[in-house]
């Protein structure tokens, strides 16, 4: 019997009733665009480059590499979070034709060694992790399709917001531990933070082994395919594709649908970035492919990998993770039932940070010490 993953954390909500409003019409540039108009924005106020930035949207990826540039050289805080909110959302996108590797498709039996090295990396190499500590710490972004409201501005006889694009509605920062192959968010951590408005988001936890055992054990019973190679930081990365059929998914998704409350594992696909080498898992993709008829209408989420110092010894560990989801706005105006609903995009940015050994230690002092020496840092 399959047993739902905790990667996917969704809110039951009412159905939408109202009639369709006006979207909002974002202006298409690729990454190429973007940092000629970066280059041209240098110098001029925070406010008015995060107000450039955000009417636009990315045709391509911007690589967490490129995304890091882009903040050093623009460390405002509007603009950081609107560069942020732009990237993360091209992070299903393929990345510019200059940043796929040019390498030959490697023969069939080269792509089955990379494919057995990234299965044997899940099973042998995983679990040998040390017990550790880091921070997450997330971001929430959300954007506002326009919505009844009681401000001016009227549009078909109702009074309705204008549309804003993604912006920063919390943040958070949690202490987890990692201890014996399982994740554990820290008990004393939780309680000093208000409850959590953001508890009904697209949520993943796991990324330090589960989501990983979960998704190379389902796409091992779907298809796994050959895709591409991709420049990474290190070098070049081996990108597979893989699917997953609903019978054979872990991925469980809870959603409201015309003939009630969907709780379902749903069929999802993605990509693998694996280090061709020592098939090291970089990158991981998956995308739902959701029921239509269900107001779920996107749960995608990224976890990216990458080199980590614990206690003197170099691990792969998660780096960052991205969760994406889109629903009808449950603001739009009643009555009249939706033909075409706004949707509204909800999006966490979750960066892994101050990583360091789990371990306790103790100091025994005499009766003549005097004062207690100092503690190692």
């Amino acid at each position: 019997m399959r047993q739902p993953c905790s990667i996917l954390a969704l809110a039951v909500a009412g159905l939408l009733m109202g009639v369709a409003l006006p979207t909002f019409a974002a202006e298409r540039v690729t990454i190429k665009q973007l940092d000629e108009l970066l280059i041209a924005a240098h110098g001029k106020p925070d406010g008015r480059v995060a107000q450039q930035l955000s009417g636009l949207v990315l045709t391509e990826r911007a690589s967490s590499a490129r995304l890091s540039r882009w903040e050093t050289d623009f460390p405002g805080g509007r603009t950081r979070d609107a560069l942020i909110a732009l990237a993360d959302l091209s992070a299903f996108l393929d990345l510019p034709a200059a940043e796929i590797h040019d390498r030959s498709v490697p023969n069939p039996d080269e792509q089955r060694r990379i494919i057995s090295l990234a299965a044997e990396y899940v099973i042998k190499v995983i679990p040998q992790l040390p017990n550790f500590l880091a921070t997450r710490e997330t971001a929430y972004f959300e954007d506002s399709p326009p919505e009844r409201s009681n401000k001016p501005g009227f549009w078909n006889g109702m009074e309705v917001t204008e549309y804003r694009p993604l912006h920063v509605v919390g943040r958070t920062s949690v202490a987890v531990t990692y201890r014996d192959g399982r994740e554990v968010v820290d008990a004393e951590t939780q309680k000093r933070h208000k409850p959590d408005i953001h508890s009904d988001w697209l949520t993943t936890t796991g990324e330090f082994g589960p989501i990983l055992t979960i998704v190379v054990g389902d796409a091992g019973r779907g298809t796994m395919t050959w895709s591409h190679w991709e420049q990474g930081t290190a070098g070049p990365q081996a990108i597979l594709h893989y699917t997953v059929p609903q019978e054979k998914s872990r991925y469980y998704v809870v959603s409201p649908c015309p003939a009630g409350i969907s709780q379902q594992f749903s069929a999802y696909h993605g990509e693998i970035a694996v280090d061709p080498a020592n098939g090291s898992i970089l990158r991981l993709t998956m995308v739902g492919d959701l029921n239509p008829a269900c107001r779920v209408a996107k749960a995608n989420i990224i976890v990216e990998y990458g080199a980590v110092a614990i206690g003197g010894r170099t691990y792969i560990c998660p780096v960052k993770s991205i969760s994406l989801s889109e629903m009808p706005a449950s603001g739009a105006p009643p009555l009249v039932q939706v033909l075409s609903p706004p949707l509204k995009t909800r999006l966490n940015e979750v960066l892994f940070v101050n990583y360091h050994l789990f371990r306790a230690e103790t100091r025994i002092l005499t009766g003549d010490s005097g004062k207690p020496p100092e503690a190692n840092p």
